[in-house]
Order: C-alpha cells, then structure tokens, then sequence
C-alpha cells in the first residue's frame, strides 16, 4: 500500500470518526485503531512517538482538575504533535480496552452543558480533530520528502537503542566482573589482617582471659565473612572494633583498614 493510501484511509476513518453519533463512538475508534495497526507507515510514526512516553505522567498533565467544579477535569492540550499522538493514541486504546469508560471520561473532562451529545462534540473538536490533523500533517510531510519516512526512524531507533542496549549489559557485566574481584581481593585481605590479629594476640602479655576474648572476636568476624549476611558481618565488626579501641596500641592502624575492607565487602552483598 502506498503512503498516500495509507493516509487516505485514515483520514477516511478519522472523518467517519468525526461525524458520527455519541452512540457509535465506539465502533469508530475500533474502525480508527485498526486502520492505524494494519498501515506500516503509521504504526512507525505512532511507534517512534510512544518511544519513551510516560502515559501515567502525561494524564496528571494533560487531564487536570477543573478550578470551577470539584468533581469535574479539563483537557489541557499537549504542546507538541509527538505528544499530542502519543497522548490521544493511549487515551483511545484505553477507551477500546475498557480501561476508560468513555461516558464517564466525557462527562468528568468534557463537560458542557450536562447533555451527552455537547460533552462528546467537545471531545471531537478538543481531541479527535487534532489528532487527526497532526497525523495528516506529519504524514504529508513524509510524502512530500520533508520529514523521514517513520519506518526507516523506527528501524534506525530501534537499531540504535539495541547498540545501546548492549553497551550497557557489556558495561554492567565488566562491573560486575570488577566488583568481583574487589570483594575477592578485600575477603582474602581481610582474612590476612585477622590471621595477624590472632598472631598478636597469642604473641602479646595480656592476660589469658583477654587473649580468650579477643581471639574469640575476631573469629566471629572472620567466620561470619562466609554467611552473606550483612547484618552479621556488622554486628560481629561492631564488637571487633570496640575491642581494638581498648588495645590501641596492639592494633595500631587496624581500625581503618579493617573498616575499608568490610565495606567494600558489604557493597557486594
């Protein structure tokens, strides 16, 4: 099908859309959406506009509360066509989909005058005339050569966000590769440091029952290295550290050491 075909045809579809009774609003947006899903152009415009779109943000922006009636909203219209299309595309689906009721939606954000026919006249020219005049425009642009066609944008956007994509699991895998290996290196550090503690301290005049109790320390700390259990390995450092402070020459330096490599430790857990 050609682009111009595939214009045509929704904007066939977006007039019988616009012309048509409240009471056949649905049957014409199902009518809308599958013209849009069945043309390859439209479907790379409608694509590479919902590109990064946060639908959930857009609808506190675009649907607010009206300063007039508590129990009442307002459409406030988006300022760019990307926007725009993105925006009303989602609004319809969820009207298909049954996410909106569609009675209820004109009534809250489309208010007029309490009948149903002005309050869906108001959503026709608010809503649907744009968004078909936006598509018309940008279609015809990419007839006339002025805008890229959206399939070759989509395809290259997609291509693209893959290369990027696998940039970062190759980056997130060379750091977790490095985290590794500083957790590998700060455990067997560690472990070196305590093994020397405990030769201090069978070395050293305290007594024996403080020569028991430190030894006893830090073997908690040196056991609890294994468990991944960050809340152990920092209860068991806690006691290890309160117990260097009262041997301060002993343990001279310990204290900084022993805390830079039991975090790096921690971070990887």
């Amino acid at each position: 099908m050609l682009k111009r075909e595939e214009l045509d045809n929704f904007l066939a579809k977006a007039g019988e859309f616009i012309d048509s009774q409240y009471i056949l609003a649905d049957v014409k947006i199902v009518n809308l959406l599958k013209t849009i899903a069945t043309s390859p152009t439209l479907l790379a415009l409608f694509k590479n506009c919902l590109t990064d779109f946060d639908y959930e943000s857009a609808k506190k922006q675009y649907l607010i509360k009206s300063p007039f009636a508590q129990d009442k909203g307002e459409f406030v219209m988006p300022k760019t066509s990307r926007e725009l299309l993105a925006f009303i595309f989602n609004v319809l689906v969820d009207i298909d989909a049954g996410n909106i009721n569609l009675s209820e939606f004109l009534d809250k954000y489309f208010y007029i005058d309490g009948s149903a026919y002005s309050a869906y006249s108001s959503f026709i020219n608010a809503m649907i005339k744009p968004f078909r005049n936006s598509v018309k425009m940008l279609m015809e642009s990419v007839i006339d050569g002025k805008l890229q066609d959206p399939v070759e944008a989509f395809n290259e956007e997609e291509t693209k966000r893959i290369r990027e994509e696998n940039l970062k699991a190759e980056e997130e895998k060379r750091e977790k590769e490095r985290s590794k290996k500083v957790y590998a290196e700060s455990l067997k550090a560690l472990r070196t440091l305590l093994l020397e503690d405990k030769k201090k301290v069978k070395e050293s005049k305290l007594s024996e029952r403080e020569k028991y109790d430190l030894t006893l320390i830090i073997d908690m700390l040196a056991n609890v290295l294994d468990s991944s259990d960050k809340d152990a390995i920092e209860y068991a450092f806690v006691s290890y550290r309160y117990a260097i402070k009262a041997h301060k020459i002993l343990f001279f330096g310990r204290n900084k050491k022993v805390s830079k490599l039991v975090k790096d430790i921690s971070n990887e857990l």
